[in-house]
């Protein structure tokens, strides 16, 4: 299942999370003034939506961490064990 993640920029840079984490920070004021929204991804891995994110933002290819590996639940699905450890059909797998 898609989760939404948003990029935010403020005078300290661009945020880019889930929108849980970006709420969180918005509750705790810890964005640098004026906020402006960037864009929104709805993506089944944070690496998915790393990937988007870089395209939006016309930078270089996102990286994952580590090497895709086949999900051990035996779905058939690649996930990425040294990075979210998230199966793009399972959720959280490590």
């Amino acid at each position: 299942m898609a989760t939404k993640y948003e990029a935010w920029e403020d005078e300290g840079g661009i945020i880019f999370s889930d929108v849980q984490q970006i709420q969180n920070l918005k509750d705790q004021n810890l964005f640098d003034g004026e906020m402006k929204l960037l864009h929104v991804v709805y993506a089944d891995t944070p690496e998915e939506a790393m990937a988007v994110h870089h395209i939006k933002m016309g930078w270089e290819p996102f990286r994952p961490n580590g090497e895709a590996a086949l999900c051990p639940n035996g779905c058939g699905s690649q996930f990425y064990p040294k990075d979210s450890g998230q199966c793009p059909s399972c959720g959280s797998v490590c």
